[in-house]
């Protein structure tokens, strides 16, 4: 199966076809030409069941892609909260650099979220730890 292919995978929201791809042997890992990542692209869906799923068979969270944008970044500009916080407690780092900004200035300033959103992702970002 195509990256393409896999990624309508998650745009639909099938964890169950996109459970069969893995079994079948694509990798979690799979990037496209612009070192876009499946996780990357369960976060700016929001998609955490993907995203557990993913993370289970080995993803790496500290990928980043030829903007700088990470899984964690994408799901903090897009608002994704619940993804954010996946994301931050399976041990993603909070440094990136999206598009050369922090994470924070991503969030904060080229996010386009409504204040209340921002504040709370930004406090998601600050308080989360790592689950042991």
């Amino acid at each position: 199966m195509t990256f393409d292919e896999i990624h309508r995978l998650i745009k639909k929201g099938d964890v169950v076809g996109l459970r069969h791809e893995l079994d079948a042997g694509v990798s979690p890992n799979l990037c496209n030409h612009f070192a876009w990542t499946l996780l990357m692209l369960a976060s700016l869906e929001g998609n955490t069941s993907a995203g557990r799923l993913l993370i289970s068979r080995g993803a790496e969270r500290d990928v980043a892609n030829d903007f700088g944008e990470t899984a964690l970044s994408l799901a903090a500009q897009k608002g994704h909260a619940p993804f954010v916080r996946l994301m931050l407690e399976s041990g993603a780092p909070k440094i990136c650099r999206p598009h050369g900004h922090s994470l924070e200035d991503w969030v904060r300033v080229l996010s386009a979220l409504p204040p209340a959103k921002i504040a709370s992702i930004l406090d998601l970002i600050s308080t989360t730890t790592p689950q042991k």
